[in-house]
């Protein structure tokens, strides 16, 4: 579970940086490299490994397989470039891109994807690939935007109190304690969900800042283990009535990794993220990783 997978598409600035992103963390972990293409069944290069015996081979299925092993190159040099000793294998497979990173995602410690889209854009096909790759992950993904990382700083974690938050907590703490940079704990809260104000008249009246201390004491209660377990650690609190998707956003514009949880729930939740790691996703403004 010492392996980071990261998918390498052919072309755009975007795969690099997620190559880039993977290779500084492997060298700072230890950690080795898988990069990954992933050929859909229906692709020119499909085609032509399903060809019979003898069948002619077109130049366009020559051209983008060439391509293909182009870009596998050119990523694991980046990865040399940044430290020679990340041992790097580089993998062709074929299939559903979503199929096989679920399937790589059992015996891998992170996934790592590049996102050519952030807010203000068109959804391109590599985002919405990225959100579905989250969503089926057995292991973290790091979604990474194609966004110039210079001068951010900062951990910024999502914290509501439950189970897999508290995961997601314990690894922003561990990357903030590595890297040296502040932990910044992001308790956002609906005030209308917490006094039931969509029942209406039937809603009971509680004071705004009883609702403010409880949610700073819940904050208080979840960072409590993470000081024990990291003593010097900087860490900044937020406690924000609103909505969580736009405060989280808000608190990493200039950090240096967002982390979240997913509340993915029911039949469904193989192919569901909760509605937070849904939405900071699709407004992607730092490095994010999900855990489930």
């Amino acid at each position: 579970m010492n392996e980071i997978a990261v998918g390498v598409s052919t072309g755009g600035s975007a795969t690099m940086r997620a190559v880039r992103w993977a290779a500084e963390r492997a060298s700072a972990s230890g950690s080795s490299l898988r990069l990954v293409h992933v050929v859909d069944d229906d692709s020119a290069i499909v085609a032509r490994a399903a060809a019979a015996p003898g069948e002619a081979t077109s130049v366009e299925s020559i051209d983008a397989e060439r391509q293909v092993r182009q870009c596998l190159d050119d990523a694991a040099a980046l990865v040399m470039s940044i430290d020679d000793g990340i041992e790097v294998v580089t993998t062709l497979e074929r299939g559903s891109p979503v199929d096989v990173f679920e399937h790589i995602s059992a015996d891998a410690g992170m996934l790592v994807v590049g996102s050519d889209w952030h807010g203000g854009r068109r959804a391109s096909r590599r985002r919405v690939l990225s959100l579905r790759i989250a969503a089926v992950s057995r292991a973290a993904v790091a979604v990474i935007p194609d966004l110039d990382p210079g001068g951010r700083r900062g951990i910024v974690v999502g914290v509501d109190g439950s189970h897999i938050s508290d995961r997601a907590l314990a690894f922003a703490a561990d990357e903030a304690d590595r890297t040296r940079e502040p932990l910044i704990a992001v308790h956002s809260w609906d005030v209308v969900a917490m006094v039931g104000g969509e029942y209406g008249y039937g809603a009971p009246v509680i004071a705004a800042d009883d609702l403010s201390l409880a949610e700073s004491e819940m904050l208080e209660a979840a960072l409590a283990p993470i000081i024990a377990a990291h003593p010097g650690l900087e860490i900044v609190r937020s406690v924000v009535a609103g909505d969580p998707v736009h405060d989280l956003t808000e608190a990493a514009a200039g950090a240096s990794m967002l982390v979240v949880g997913s509340h993915g729930r029911g039949a469904l939740a193989r192919f569901l993220l909760g509605s937070v790691s849904q939405g900071v996703l699709a407004d992607l403004v730092a490095p994010t990783i999900v855990l489930r």
